[in-house]
């Protein structure tokens, strides 16, 4: 999910009709710049090279979302494909959660979710940790920093999380804590996205796929 804001300038992005490295690409009203829908940026046009800003977004089951988000309001769509679901992922070697850190490309398979649906790394220097409800599909990235402290999650059930280090109770949905010596704080909410494994490496050829158990603590830079 991007902000639409460029500068001073808002723009108006629809579906141009083509498609560069197999997959969507995006067309501007404004200037019918044409823009790379998995990496933000314009591609030809007069924009040429702009980025839009990333806002940190969920892709999940409806069910799980009104969940987590019980008072939430929903914009009312025509629909185009099937309902969403886990189902989706008939095949989840097929499928990555993936992000950028410290200007590096990573990702993680569902498959290695399912497996491991809470991952602490360290990658950059910035540590996190990736989440996934296999209930809802969701996955999401968030800082593993509350205040000065690092934490270490595990998982204790679908949607809940605890830390090691104080046994505080977390949504791993919100990253929000629930019970506990710290709750009602939160985590900081990274950008991530999900995408066709293959799609996500056309883009980005040199990213690093990551496994449960890897060795994952790297230095900054």
């Amino acid at each position: 999910m991007y902000a639409r804001k460029v500068g001073e300038r808002e723009l108006t992005l629809t579906v141009s009709g083509m498609l560069w490295n197999r997959s969507l690409v995006m067309m501007d009203a404004e200037t019918e710049s044409l823009w790379s829908h998995l990496l933000g940026r314009a591609m030809r046009g007069p924009l040429l090279a702009t980025e839009l800003a990333i806002v940190p977004g969920e892709m999940m089951t409806w069910e799980g979302w009104l969940d987590a988000h019980p008072d939430t309001t929903v914009l009312s769509m025509s629909r185009t494909a099937d309902n969403y679901g886990l189902d989706f992922y008939r095949d989840p070697e097929r499928f990555v959660y993936a992000w950028m850190l410290g200007g590096r490309a990573f990702s993680t398979t569902v498959r290695s979710l399912l497996e491991s649906p809470t991952l602490n790394l360290d990658l950059a220097g910035t540590p996190v940790v990736v989440t996934f409800n296999p209930e809802s599909s969701g996955a999401a990235i968030f800082s593993r920093v509350v205040g000065e402290a690092e934490h270490v999650f595990l998982a204790t059930g679908p949607d809940r999380m605890r830390d090691a280090e104080t046994g505080t109770t977390w949504s791993s949905v919100t990253g929000v804590a629930v019970s506990g010596e710290l709750e009602g704080s939160a985590l900081t909410h990274m950008p991530g996205l999900m995408s066709y494994r293959a799609a996500w490496q056309l883009f980005h050829p040199d990213g690093r796929v990551l496994l449960p158990g890897d060795d994952v603590r790297e230095g900054g830079g």
